[in-house]
This record gives structure tokens, C-alpha cells and sequence, in this order.
């Protein structure tokens, strides 16, 4: 075996081996019966129909009285604030849904980091009640526990949806890395094929004459009728 036979060779081995390690497939189960993929889906139709419930709610109840746009009034400032946040909390959860239909890994990208700000705000909100909930917020006792109740059960829910992208996402990132492996392993294997000359170990007669000293054969002239 020639030096260039044993370097493709230890080049397929390892190969191999690394397509081996990625060859498990990843886990595919969200809850209950629903997949990564489903699990995503339902969180987005989910968001979505939620903050569109949210925002009628704010334009026709009647007893939030903020005046502004539900009053017919001027624009102000928290009518622009809670369009902003529906606008962009419906956006990205249509990216979500749609990204995990096509899967697609950088369309939940955008989600993964809008409900991380979401979540560090909210923890935010939970440690500032829990410091001055009763003093500067002038809570009693049950709004106090209700609302640290409340808060901490939406917080939990995000964390727990942001975990089921964030494995869904990884997931597409693993199956799109295990399918690429076979194809660059045979342009490899070509390109090896296509550098490395397949050439024939000498003889024992070429070795030993090597040995002695001796110059490898030449062949014979051509005869003088041939090259003429």
C-alpha cells in the first residue's frame, strides 16, 4: 500500500467515525403527544390568537379609561406603545409558525429573542414586587400574593414555550448538519480519488537491484526498421 492509499484511507476512517456521532437522532417529543414541530406551531397559532384578543380588548372595554384612540381622541402616547408591542408580538409569532412548518431554524430566531426580553422584564416586575409590593406599591396581602402568583405562572409558561423552540430550533440544526455529512463525504472521497495517483508498489526485483546499487532496466532501443 503506497503513502497516499493509507492517507485516504485514515481520511475515510474518520469520517466514519464522525458520522457515527451524528448519526443518533435528536429528541423529538415536546409533551404529551405532540412533536417539537407541533408543539411549536401550537404555541404560535396560540400567542397569536391571544394578543389579538388582548388588543380588542383594549380598544372596546370600558373600563379602562385612558381616552386616546378608543375615545376618538388623539393618538397618544400608550395607544402607540401597545400598538408597537402587538405589532411585534404577532409578527414574530407568525415567523414561528411559519419558520416551524418550513423548518426553518432563523425564522424562530426573532421569537427566542422577544420572549427573552419579555422574560427578563417580567422577572423584573417579580423581584420589584416582591421588594415593594406592600410599601411603595400599597398592595394588601391578597393582591400582593395574587399578583406574585400571577406573574410567576405566566413567566413559568413563556420559559417552558421558550424551551420547546429553543430544542425545536437546535433539532433543525442537528438534521440539516447529519444530511450535509454524506455529501461532503463523497466530494471528498472524489477529490482524494481525483489528487491521489493510484500507483502500483515496485517490484521485488526493482528493490533488490536498488539494494545492490545496480540502475533500474531500461527498455531496448526500438529496431532501425521500426523507427524508420
Amino acid at each position: 500500500m503506497s503513502a497516499g492509499e493509507l492517507v485516504a484511507l485514515i481520511q475515510g476512517l474518520l469520517q466514519s467515525n464522525n458520522f457515527h456521532k451524528m448519526e443518533v437522532s435528536p429528541e423529538n417529543s415536546c409533551c404529551f403527544c405532540l412533536t417539537l414541530r407541533s408543539g411549536t406551531i401550537l404555541i404560535g397559532i396560540g400567542n397569536c390568537l391571544l394578543y389579538l384578543c388582548m388588543f380588542t380588548w383594549y380598544l372596546t372595554s370600558s373600563t379602562i379609561d385612558t381616552g386616546g384612540l378608543r375615545d376618538g381622541l388623539h393618538v397618544t402616547s400608550l395607544d402607540i406603545s401597545i400598538f408597537s408591542i402587538f405589532f411585534v408580538k404577532t409578527l414574530v409569532n407568525i415567523l414561528l409558525v411559519v419558520g416551524a412548518v418550513k423548518r426553518i431554524p432563523s425564522l424562530t430566531l426573532p421569537w427566542l429573542c422577544a420572549n427573552a426580553v419579555s422574560m427578563m422584564i417580567a422577572m423584573v416586575f417579580i423581584g420589584f414586587t416582591i421588594l415593594f409590593g406592600t410599601t411603595k406599591l400599597n398592595l394588601n396581602y391578597n393582591e400582593y400574593v395574587t399578583s406574585l402568583i400571577i406573574m410567576g405562572m405566566v413567566t413559568g409558561i413563556n420559559l417552558f414555550c421558550w424551551i420547546v423552540v429553543f430544542t425545536f430550533r437546535n433539532n433543525l440544526i442537528m438534521e440539516a448538519q447529519i444530511e450535509r455529512i454524506p455529501s461532503e463525504m463523497a466530494v471528498n472521497n472524489q477529490q482524494s480519488s481525483t489528487l491521489i495517483p493510484n500507483t502500483s508498489p515496485p517490484s521485488y526485483n526493482e528493490i533488490e537491484g536498488y539494494k545492490e546499487g545496480k540502475p533500474p532496466p531500461e527498455d531496448s532501443p526500438p529496431e532501425y526498421e521500426e523507427a524508420v
